[in-house]
């Protein structure tokens, strides 16, 4: 019996042996489809027994020794049985290792199964010839299985990174080495240098900005199999500084071990900047920079809190500036929101840089002082602030003049919570306004109308 009759007589027992080798090798995480895997093999070997049958030259047979083969195995590889085992191994994530593996196998149980059959021993001179044809069919389509393997990979690799090179985040591969193994348009760009620069260097072999830190959160993900986030600073040549947020993680191999570091990293100086704008317009009064009430409440909370847990007190002034709608009646909005304005920074200049101004709205304003070391300096900043109040604005060439009247409340002497010492401090900003203003008052419970005033 000829090689070819008998591959088609016994495709079946033949299959059988090699599926059982051939789904040893599927990759733990590939749903193995009997059916597909079968269809490959079983047309392999009826193109291969189509060969065999087919007479051949000496032309045919020196190129077929060549691995050129002129037969039905020398079709586009795109397009054989063996080509599209090629590309759905690749696809399914089988290592080229394994699908080569399985010609082998295929191979082997042709092989045996029909060097058991008696009439082939000894084997005739035909039936050695028919096995050397089947040994070049065989590797006529391992070759086209490998080429298609490849060619899958490639284009493969090639869509993975036009799609990477089309966003303006950064990627990037490492080994376990810590060294670069890809790196994406966009990377390649920043750092103003060619792939082949880059591949099998570190961060510190390529001199990177904090080169040192970088490599060792590659080591730590490679180490703890754990993905690490967080952000940093790129300096460009032109010096302008970038603020990137990254994320770097492992890959994990089918036998669970990290088998590579991937990256990704995005330009976030813009988004930061915008955020940064956005909690500013949340917390400041645009008018003057202060912080208004919103951010104002935050920390007159926090340090009521530490005040009331440290026993250090705390002082917190109110505000009002007298004489100021009579001049924003008369010299207009425009001028009043100056007013405002200068009336602001002369606070700000009475005072430190730990203590807090703030606009509540309107021409209400608070500050909160700390570190006091008694009321001496409580009334040293107020009497500060009444002699700056008490000094012409030159605004639009008007002389503008308006005074304050200050209310005081001490924490946790006067109160123990943020709005009993808001309510206090109003209150004795009050008694300051009643007594004709241009003063300052203490919150007493001692004196008679619950006030201590005094003028500068």
């Amino acid at each position: 019996m000829s090689l070819s009759n008998f591959i088609l007589e016994h495709t079946d027992a033949i299959l059988e042996e090699w599926m059982e080798f051939a789904s040893t090798l599927a990759p733990a995480k590939y749903k193995f489809d009997r059916t597909m895997l079968l269809d490959h093999a079983r047309h392999m070997l009826e193109a291969i027994a189509a060969d065999l049958a087919t007479p051949e030259s000496a032309y045919e047979q020196a190129q077929k020794s060549r691995g050129l083969g002129l037969g039905p195995q020398t079709l586009h590889a795109r397009t054989t049985a063996a080509s599209q085992h090629g590309m759905a191994r690749m696809q399914s994530g089988f290592s080229l290792v394994a699908a080569v593996s399985e010609y082998r196998a295929l191979r082997a149980s042709v092989t045996r199964q029909w060097e058991r059959v008696p009439e082939n021993q000894p084997m005739p001179p035909a039936g050695v010839i028919d096995l050397i044809r089947f040994n070049e069919a065989i590797d006529q389509a391992l070759s086209e299985s490998v080429t298609s393997y490849y060619f899958e990979k490639e284009q493969k690799n090639r869509v993975f990174d036009a799609i990477l090179s089309s966003t303006p985040d950064l990627s990037f591969t490492f080994d376990l080495d810590g060294k670069f193994t890809y790196a994406n348009k966009a990377f390649l760009e920043l750092v103003g240098r060619p792939l082949h620069e880059l591949l099998e260097k570190n961060y510190q072999d390529l001199d990177f900005p904090n080169a040192a830190e970088k490599d060792r959160l590659v080591q730590l993900v490679i180490h703890s199999m754990q993905h690490v986030r967080g952000e940093m600073r790129y300096t460009l040549p032109s010096g302008q500084e970038d603020l990137y947020e990254y994320i770097f993680v492992p890959v994990i191999g089918d036998d669970g071990h990290v088998e590579a570091v991937a990256g990704t990293s995005r330009n976030i100086t813009d988004r930061k900047a915008e955020e940064l704008r956005n909690w500013r317009r949340a917390n400041f009064d645009p008018l003057t920079g202060l912080p208004n009430r919103c951010l104002f409440s935050d920390r007159l909370d926090q340090e009521v809190r530490h005040a009331c847990r440290s026993g250090a007190p705390i002082a917190l002034l109110f505000i009002d500036l007298d004489k100021f709608k009579d001049a924003n009646d008369r010299y207009g909005h425009d001028a009043g929101d100056l007013l405002l304005h200068h009336a602001a920074a002369r606070m700000r200049s009475c005072v430190r840089e730990t203590d807090t101004v703030a606009r509540l709205g309107g021409d209400e304003f608070t500050i909160l002082l700390q570190d006091l070391g008694g009321n001496g300096h409580v009334e040293s900043v107020a009497r500060k602030i009444l002699r700056q109040m008490e000094k012409p604005f030159h605004i639009k060439r008007h002389d503008i003049d308006i005074r304050a009247s200050i209310g005081i409340a001490l924490a946790p002497a006067d109160a123990e919570t943020p709005d009993a010492l808001m309510a206090l401090a109003d209150h004795a900003m009050y008694a300051s306004k009643a007594a004709g203003g241009n003063r300052f008052s203490f919150f007493s419970r001692a004196a008679p109308d619950g006030q201590e005033s005094a003028h500068i």
